[in-house]
Order: structure tokens, then C-alpha cells, then sequence
């Protein structure tokens, strides 16, 4: 094998290739280059792949090249990056993509770590959304991983790079790889894959599986000196499962990413939509709404504007959080670059939904969008009908559980200014309700955590929680059981009050109070002391 490094390909930024007017270089890999360019006859900005000259006598080279473009242009939907055109100039291979700035979800992790949890959760529908319409046309992505979802400033998750996909069931397939040659990153390969096995769609459900472990714990399950030590382990080692890793998050969730990631495929989930289902469970299970409500986008307030005007191949400019969990390793990125996957990074407005599509995503989206700020409108109505509700406990819950669900939609939105001051506007002197001003405090020390000021926050908790802040000793019962009330009322917010105590604890590289560590492990709340047994209920 020659050591010698391929010579870089020139950069083509000023030329003109076909319609488009190459802007600038975004990266290359292992087939070619992405700039970013303007399609000239329709004046908007694409991202444009261009397949090295070399390869452009390869045959088995261009067959990929164009097996790409058309698994992704088949694949319409909301949640895959769509092809605009392909095509050949000046002896130039290239394919021209939708383009829009944002990030993909390493760059997230690495800038922010893991994401909070209903972030984690819209993306984890979104992700599966685009396997289950990937499926239904026979398309087998395989080479799904964090660099491969996109995270635009619409709040859309995309799924990028059909370079290595193929066809199976009726389809005829196409043989881009020598038999027995595996293709994909070690760090995300399901075993069928490393062992050149025949693959379907359940493949992709065990990479997705490996992509939400590594979102939501900060790294992969399986790591190695070289890609065959990583290829191995996907054979023959079982992770570590998630809840042990992240004992805050809930059960079913980690169930739900332990079985993505069975070794053998028949004890994974046969299809996406058997995940969205469990998702939606999930997601009902949470929040206490009715059967079939939607989980809603990634709002746009969720990604800060970057602090550079133009759109970029490289990581998103965020501001940077401190709460890491796990440091990823400068080596992981060794790993990453095999299998030959082109390292183009580029983001991209909605594609319009196919005519074949039994339910647009599209529609579905915006009816999404239209309840999100229908319920916001009506919650508003709510708590302000229910300012006065009397010191009657069955008057007090429905204003309660309004103001519930308002914080934790503002929460949801990461709209941390109008969450904290809706939190703030509760712990007020003139309110006589003592259960909405106790959400007014921890939602206001749940919002410190979330703006990175971890001391405020834990002294905050400690005021609240902690068993030596309860007032007189003959009072500490009915407090107590008040702040169980409110915990529990809505097991949803009860992880915003766990997260936020673990991100304190991780920023301050300090251990939490004691009278505070049972409340870092979400539900359910049974005001178990310290040195103490369970409240009883009363």
C-alpha cells in the first residue's frame, strides 16, 4: 500500500461548474470536495459536491456518486437533505444539495455536550422519521452517525449522505464494494456489517442505536486503538447499558436505545416505526398529555446565531457550556475517517414533500408548529384564570398543572428569558398560593442551571430542598409533602429539576449537597431524607 497522501485537489472556489458559481471551499474527503455555491438560474445557495478528477474514470466511483443522488432525490422528506441536480462540466463530477447554516450533531456535542431532553427526544423522532421514509422506498442508509445528522437554524433535523446507501427487497442492487469489503465508520457499524453479512433496514436501527448512546452520554460504547479493535467489540461486547451511564434519564428511554443496539437484528426494532411508536409513548408517558399529541420541533431560539455572518462547513459558533459530561477524545477523530464517507458537512431548508407520500411531513410539522403556539395562547388563558383558586387543593391543581406545562414549554423551547421571567412573576410576595410560588423558585433555579451559573442555582435548590430550609420542625411535614406535590405533579419537570442538579454538579466539579442527591434522580420524588426513611403519605 503507497503512504503516500493524495495531493489535495485543487480549489475551484471563482469557477463556474454547470449553473452554479463556486463561493467557497467547505471540506473535502475521501471522493472529492463540498463548496458552498450559488445556483445561478435560480440565484440561491447550494451545497455542491464535487467528485475528484481522478475517480471521474472510476467506474465503480461515479456508480456511487449517482447511486447517491438518486437514493437521496427517491427519498423526499422533511428530515433528508435533498438533491437539487447532478451532472457533469469541464470533466467535473457533481452533485448540487439543499444548504443552510447550522451544525451537525457532533459539532453539537463537541461545542455543547450532551443535549437536554427534549432536544434529545425531537431529535430522536426526527432521525427515526427519515429511516421509516427510507425504508418504505427499500433504502438502506448505512452510515448513519452524529456527523451525518444535521441540525439546521429552522430547528429541522436532516439526515445527510446517502454515499454508501443501497437498495434491497425488489430492487435490483447495485455491488459498489468488493464482496466481503465492509463500508461504513467502525465507531457505528452494526456486526452484520463488520461481518460483510447481507443487511436491511434493522442495520440502520443499530447505528441510530449508537448514535443516540453517543448524544446522549457525550461518547461512543465502543471505543479502540484502531478500527478493528472498534469493529470487534460491536461483534462480541454488549455496551454498557445507557441507565447505568445516565441513571437521570428515564427508563423507557434507555430501554429504548439498549434495544436499538442488540447484536443480533431480530431482538432490535424491526422498523422506525415501531421506535416512533415507543417515542410517542415515551413522550406521552412524560408529559401527561393526551394520546397522540406531537412531539414538537427543535424551536429556532434552541441554536444561538452564529457569530459569523456567512454560512460554514465547520462547527456552528455557539456559545460554549461548560457542562461536558464526558470529555470526547481528540483521537475519536482518527476513527472517524474510515469507510471512505465523504466529510461534507452543509445544512438545508425544507424539502417539498413527495405527491407519493401517504402523510406529509411537511403538514405534519406545521400543524405542529400551529398547536405549539395554540397551547401557549391557551396555558396563558389558563394561569391567568387561575391567579385566585382559594386554598382548596382540587381549585389549586388545575392553575398548578397550567403553570406546569407553560414553564416547561418555554423550557422545551429553550426560551430560558421568558421561562425565567413567567418563574420569577410566581415567586412573588402577593401570591398567597404556596404551590405556585414553589414552582416559581425551582423554575427559576432550573433556568440558573441552564444559563450556566451553577453556584446561584445549587444555593437556590439548597433553599428550597434542602431539609435544614423547611422553617419550624413541626411545619417540615406539610412542606415536605407540598414539595413532593409539585415534583410529582408533572414527572416532566421533575427531570428539568434532575438535569439542572446534574449540570450543576458537572460544572462546579463538585459533588451535590447531600440533601440534594435524591432529587438528581428524577422520578418518582418520595421525599426520601437524608439519613432519614419516606415520607408517608398523608
Amino acid at each position: 500500500m503507497d503512504p503516500t497522501p493524495s495531493p489535495v485537489p485543487p480549489d475551484l472556489t471563482g469557477q463556474t461548474v454547470g449553473d452554479f458559481q463556486i463561493l467557497r471551499r467547505l471540506g473535502q474527503g475521501g471522493m472529492g470536495q463540498v463548496y458552498i455555491a450559488r445556483q445561478l438560474s435560480l440565484n440561491r445557495k447550494v451545497a455542491l459536491k464535487i467528485l475528484k478528477p481522478e475517480l471521474g474514470a472510476d467506474d465503480t466511483a461515479l456508480k456511487r456518486f449517482q447511486a447517491e443522488a438518486e437514493a437521496a432525490a427517491r427519498a423526499s422528506h422533511a428530515n433528508i437533505v435533498q438533491v437539487y441536480a447532478i451532472g457533469q462540466d469541464k470533466g467535473l463530477s457533481y452533485m448540487a444539495l439543499e444548504f443552510v447554516e447550522g451544525c451537525n450533531l457532533q459539532q453539537y456535542l463537541e461545542k455543547k455536550g450532551p443535549p437536554e431532553l427534549p432536544l434529545a427526544l425531537s431529535i430522536l423522532r426526527q432521525v427515526a422519521a427519515a429511516l421509516q421514509r427510507a425504508s418504505e422506498l427499500g433504502i438502506i442508509h448505512r452510515d448513519i452517525k452524529p456527523e451525518n445528522i444535521l441540525l439546521t437554524r429552522k430547528g429541522e433535523v436532516k439526515v445527510a449522505d446517502f454515499g454508501l446507501s443501497r437498495v434491497f427487497g425488489d430492487q435490483p442492487k447495485l455491488n459498489l464494494t468488493q464482496t466481503g469489503v465492509t463500508m461504513g465508520t467502525p465507531l457505528y457499524m452494526s456486526p452484520e456489517q463488520v461481518q460483510g453479512q447481507p443487511l436491511d433496514p434493522r442495520t440502520d436501527i443499530y447505528s441510530f442505536g449508537i448514535t443516540c448512546y453517543t448524544m446522549l452520554t457525550g461518547q461512543p460504547p465502543f471505543r479502540g486503538q484502531n478500527p478493528f479493535e472498534v469493529s470487534l467489540q460491536h461483534v462480541q461486547t454488549q455496551a454498557v447499558p445507557l441507565a447505568q451511564v445516565r441513571p437521570d434519564l428515564p427508563p423507557e428511554l434507555c430501554s429504548l436505545v439498549d434495544k436499538m443496539m442488540a447484536k443480533r437484528p431480530e431482538d432490535r426494532y424491526q422498523t422506525p416505526r415501531e421506535i416512533l411508536q415507543e417515542l410517542a409513548r415515551i413522550r406521552e408517558s412524560l408529559s401527561g398529555s393526551v394520546a397522540g399529541q406531537k412531539m414538537p420541533p427543535i424551536s429556532m431560539s434552541q441554536f444561538p446565531p452564529p457569530r459569523t455572518g456567512s454560512g460554514s462547513g465547520g462547527p456552528l459558533l455557539m456559545p460554549r457550556r461548560r457542562w461536558i459530561w464526558w470529555a470526547v477524545p481528540a483521537s475519536l477523530a482518527l476513527a472517524l475517517v474510515g469507510g471512505g464517507a465523504f466529510g461534507w458537512r452543509f445544512n438545508s431548508p425544507r424539502a417539498p414533500a413527495s405527491k407519493t407520500e401517504a402523510a406529509p411531513p411537511d403538514s405534519a410539522e406545521v400543524e405542529a408548529l400551529i398547536s405549539e403556539k395554540q397551547r401557549e395562547k391557551f396555558l396563558v388563558q389558563e394561569v391567568n384564570q387561575t391567579e385566585n383558586p382559594g386554598k382548596e387543593r382540587d381549585k389549586i391543581q388545575p392553575g398548578l398543572d397550567a403553570r406546569l406545562e407553560l414553564g416547561l414549554l418555554y423550557l422545551d423551547q429553550w426560551r430560558l428569558e421568558d421561562a425565567d421571567h413567567f418563574f420569577m412573576s410566581l415567586d412573588n410576595e402577593t401570591y398567597r398560593v404556596p404551590p405556585y410560588r414553589l414552582l416559581g423558585r425551582l423554575g427559576h433555579a432550573v433556568v440558573l442551571s441552564f444559563q450556566d451559573r451553577p453556584e446561584e442555582s445549587t444555593n437556590l435548590f439548597e433553599e428550597v430542598l434542602g431539609t435544614g430550609n423547611q422553617g419550624p420542625k413541626e411545619q417540615r411535614p406539610n412542606k415536605e409533602r407540598l414539595l413532593i406535590w409539585v415534583l410529582n405533579r408533572n414527572p416532566l419537570f421533575g427531570l428539568q429539576v434532575a438535569q439542572a442538579l446534574n449540570r450543576n454538579r458537572v460544572n462546579t466539579h463538585q459533588p451535590l449537597p447531600a440533601d440534594l442527591q435524591s432529587y438528581s434522580r428524577p422520578q418518582p420524588f418520595l421525599g426520601t431524607r437524608p439519613g432519614g426513611g419516606r415520607n408517608k403519605k398523608g
